[in-house]
C-alpha cells in the first residue's frame, strides 16, 4: 500500500478568550493533513503552530512530502526514522514528523479495520480525564471552574496559575478548599520559576496535598530537577516541550531528574515515539503523563496510546472544551464518571468536519 500523496489544508478557528494566544489574534489556525494510498485509504492527522499555519504547511508539504511518496504507508517506523534524521540534517520540525506518523497510524488501523489503539495492544477501553485550566485573572475564576469541572464528573483539575509564587500558592489553597480532597488537583507554572521559587512552592503543594507539580522550572535544567526530585514528596514532571524527548529521556530518568515525564503525540513526534518514552519509563519504574495534544486530532491519538498503556493516568482535556475541537464531529469527551471511552472505528476514529473546515479554509496544497 503505498502512499500517493500528502495534502494539507488549513482552516480558522476563534480563539477562546480564555486561552488567549501569543500574539493577540481573535482567529487562529489548524493545519488538517492528510495522506492518501493508492488503495484508497486515508490518514488524517492535525497541526498547530503560534502564528500561521504557512509555517507548518510548508514543511509538510516541501520537506516532508517528497520523502515519502511511494513508500509503503505501513512502514511507519522506517518512515519515522528517515524523517527524523532528515530533521537533524535539514531542520525538519518535529511537528512535521508527527503530523505524518499520526496520519500513518490512522491509515494502519482503517487497513486491518480496527482501532489504533488494538494495533498498540489494548490495555484498556476507557481513560480517566482531567480538566486543564487556562490562566484566570482570579483566584475566584479558579474555584469557579474548579467547582463546574467537579460537578461535570472530571476527578482532577490542573492550574496554569499567573506565575506569580505567592499568588499561585494562594489561588491552589482556594481551589483546595472549594474541591475538597476528594478531586486530584495539579499546578503547571510553565517553566517560570527560579529554583528558590520552586522549592517553596512545592513545599506548599505538598501541604495542599497536590497530585503533580509540572514543569516549575526550565525544562533542559537536569540538576534543577534532580535537586527537586529529591527534595519534595509531590511528584515533579518535566518533559513538555523537549522534542527530543524520546533521547533526552533516559538522562532526566537515570539521574534521579523526573518522577514522571510528560510526551503527547504532537511535541515529540507522533504515536511511534510517545509509546516508545511510554515504554522507557515503565522500564524505570515510572509513569508518564500524557499532556493534550495541540488539536482535536492529537488528542484523540493521544487517547489511543493511553488505551494501550497502564503506566499512565489521565488524558488532559483543555476547557471549556468546545474552542479546541473545531474541524471535528466527535472528539474527546468525559461521561458522568470523568472516563472518555476509546473509539471503536477503524484508524482513530475521527469524525472529520468538512462543513466547518470548507467553510473557513485559509489555505490549501492538494499537489
Amino acid at each position: 500500500m503505498r502512499i500517493t500523496e500528502v495534502k494539507v489544508q488549513a482552516y480558522s478557528y476563534p480563539v477562546s478568550p480564555a486561552w488567549g494566544s501569543i500574539d493577540q489574534r481573535q482567529l487562529a489556525e489548524i493545519t488538517l493533513v492528510t495522506v492518501s494510498t493508492d488503495e484508497g485509504i486515508e490518514g488524517y492527522s492535525m497541526g498547530q503552530v503560534q502564528g500561521p499555519a504557512t509555517v507548518l504547511a510548508q514543511e509538510v508539504v516541501s520537506v516532508a512530502r517528497p520523502r515519502i511518496l511511494g513508500e509503503d504507508a505501513l512502514d511507519r517506523e522506517k518512515i519515522w526514522q528517515q524523517l527524523w534524521e532528515l530533521g537533524r540534517r535539514t531542520r525538519l520540525s518535529i511537528r512535521a514528523i508527527s503530523c505524518i506518523d499520526v496520519a500513518l497510524w490512522d491509515i494502519a488501523g482503517k487497513a486491518f479495520n480496527t482501532p489504533v489503539y488494538k494495533l498498540l495492544g489494548a490495555y484498556r477501553d476507557k481513560v480517566p480525564a482531567y480538566a486543564s485550566s487556562p490562566i484566570h485573572s482570579s483566584t475566584e475564576r479558579f474555584v469557579e471552574e474548579a467547582l463546574d469541572c467537579k460537578s461535570r464528573g472530571y476527578q482532577a483539575y490542573k492550574l496554569h496559575p499567573p506565575r506569580i509564587p505567592e499568588k499561585d500558592v494562594e489561588i491552589s489553597r482556594a481551589v483546595r478548599l472549594a474541591v475538597g480532597d476528594g478531586m486530584k488537583l495539579m499546578l503547571d507554572p510553565a517553566g517560570y520559576y527560579d529554583h528558590r521559587q520552586a522549592m517553596w512552592v512545592g513545599r506548599r503543594l505538598e501541604e495542599l496535598n497536590f497530585y503533580w507539580y509540572e514543569e516549575p522550572i526550565a525544562d533542559y535544567d537536569i540538576s534543577g530537577y534532580a535537586e527537586l526530585c529529591r527534595a519534595l514528596d509531590i511528584s515533579v514532571l518535566v518533559g513538555e516541550v523537549q522534542s527530543a524527548n524520546l533521547y533526552s529521556a533516559v538522562e532526566f530518568l537515570s539521574r534521579g531528574a523526573a518522577d514522571e515525564l510528560l510526551a503527547d503525540v504532537f511535541m515529540q513526534g507522533g504515536i511511534t515515539p510517545l509509546m516508545k518514552i511510554a515504554h522507557l519509563c515503565e522500564a524505570f519504574g515510572t509513569k508518564l503523563a500524557v499532556h493534550h495534544g495541540a488539536s482535536g486530532i492529537g488528542n484523540w491519538a493521544n487517547l489511543h496510546c493511553l488505551g494501550a498503556l497502564k503506566n499512565s493516568d489521565f488524558l488532559e482535556i483543555l476547557v471549556p472544551e468546545g474552542p479546541h475541537n473545531y474541524g471535528l464531529g466527535s472528539y474527546a469527551r468525559i461521561d458522568a464518571d470523568g472516563f472518555v471511552t476509546l473509539p471503536q472505528k477503524p484508524g482513530l476514529g475521527v469524525e472529520i468536519d468538512w462543513s466547518y473546515i470548507n467553510a473557513h479554509t485559509t489555505f490549501q496544497v492538494d499537489a
